[in-house]
């Protein structure tokens, strides 16, 4: 797992400008007003060859109203989790009994991770002199910094990335697929996981939300390592009021960032709900194999067709992202268990899936000659020749002379035929356009 970098601190001292300075976005909302990231963000990040992922968090408060209550908590349960904590402070506030308290919080707790004392907005040789002040919470040497003009940032980032654990085995963790088992609570994902190991390893329970944590297991089948990543259900943002909601959903998301393969699981009697479907895009956003698995389907009463109405209702749902394939599953009777996996491996296949240069231009001639992309300015666009590009997914780019004059339409067209062509399915695909 890619390590995760937390930043806690009071509202308002800087949290979302770093991020987002960081992760080299606009992503994370950022205003004077205390207190607007009332949500943690998480993103990825990359600073000297390292990736790893940054998390924004609510600010600190001591606050009893609800909302601040929730942002506590959610703060709390992201300390928890991280690899490394940024702790930041605001040189031109000075030192609050709030920064203390944390501190405290953090040197009695947490003493087993990196905690950086980031003193931020110090943009003067005066600001960082009164910064020293901070060496009261007992964190250690102070990093001064400018978010906003990125002033000492990259110092800190190189000691942040200094600080993350040896990689070790990569190759051999890279032969191993890895499968996300995600979807709303109470779905069955532990029932699932249990019955392809064949234990009880994990708690089940007609409870939603019984399982807390990501829980890894490994197994064989036909030869091949796999492993699966149980995890909490993935709730509407709206239902995470408590700590231990917002740690479960944490949990879920970064499950889906490392895996290879997403199986989302959904209830048969419930069918696909409108977080199902954004659970979907969050796999597609990061360019993962996805793999929908209809649990419980020995409950559904059922003839010869049943199983094609209810896959073509799904597709319908999910409109353009109809390449994902739909298979019909009982964690209970243990109906198309090893049959899902298999399909789950072949999707891993695809999406490490090369095609030559050579291959993919043939097929670009035919389809142009056949189906020429029209303009709406009038100006008239040449496609000229397309390639894959290394990536841990499939990425294609086309060259053309204008790539403005691409229309939507024509990408989705041309999406359309690449998949009849070659395949991928259960794969998304990524195609980028660019002037000769």
């Amino acid at each position: 797992m890619k390590p995760l970098v937390a930043l806690v601190g009071r509202p308002n001292v800087g949290k979302s400008t770093l991020f987002n300075r960081i992760t080299r976005s606009k992503s994370a909302i950022t205003d004077s007003t205390p207190g607007v990231t009332r949500d943690r963000h998480i993103a990825p990040a990359e600073w000297l060859g390292r990736q790893f992922m940054v998390m924004d968090t609510g600010g600190y408060s001591h606050e009893k109203d609800a909302i601040s209550t929730a942002m506590l908590e959610q703060t709390l349960t992201a300390i928890h989790e991280a690899d490394v904590i940024l702790f930041m402070v605001d040189v031109r506030s000075g030192l609050a009994y709030l920064d203390l308290d944390m501190s405290r919080m953090l040197k009695k707790n947490f003493q087993d991770k990196p905690v950086y004392l980031v003193v931020n907005k110090a943009e003067t040789r005066q600001l960082a002199f009164e910064g020293e002040v901070f060496r009261k919470t007992g964190l250690g040497e102070p990093r001064f910094i400018s978010a906003r003009e990125g002033a000492g940032v990259a110092d800190l980032l190189d000691e942040v990335a200094a600080s993350f654990p040896e990689t070790d085995d990569e190759e051999k963790e890279n032969a191993i697929t890895k499968l996300a088992v995600i979807g709303r609570p109470n779905v069955g994902k532990s029932s699932f996981v249990n019955a392809l190991l064949g234990t009880d390893r994990h708690i089940v329970s007609n409870i939603p939300g019984t399982t807390r944590d990501a829980i890894d297991s490994r197994f064989r089948r036909s030869g091949k390592d796999f492993l699966l990543i149980d995890t909490a259900g993935l709730r509407k943002r709206t239902k995470i009021d408590r700590g231990i909601e917002f740690y479960s959903s944490l949990r879920t998301e970064q499950s889906i960032e490392r895996c290879d393969i997403a199986l989302l699981l959904i209830d048969a009697e419930k069918g696909l709900e409108k977080q199902d479907i954004r659970i979907v895009q969050m796999a597609v956003e990061k360019n993962k194999g996805i793999l929908i698995l209809v649990n419980k389907w020995d409950l559904v009463e059922k003839d010869s067709k049943t199983s094609k109405k209810y896959s073509d209702r799904i597709h319908d749902q999910i409109g353009n992202l109809s390449w994902i394939p739909v298979h019909f599953v009982s964690a209970l009777t243990r109906k198309n268990l090893y049959k899902a996996i298999d399909t789950a491996y072949e999707i891993s296949l695809n999406r490490q899936r090369k095609i030559s240069t050579s291959e993919l231009n043939r097929f670009l001639q035919e389809l142009l000659s056949e189906t020429p992309p029209s303009s709406k300015s009038g100006r008239e666009l040449k496609i000229k020749y397309m390639t894959q590009i290394g990536a841990p997914y499939p990425v294609f780019v086309f060259f053309c002379n204008n790539p403005e004059l691409v229309l939507s339409n024509y990408k989705r067209f041309l999406e359309k035929r690449l998949r009849q062509a070659f395949g991928f399915t259960g794969v998304p695909l990524s195609l980028r356009y660019k002037s000769k």
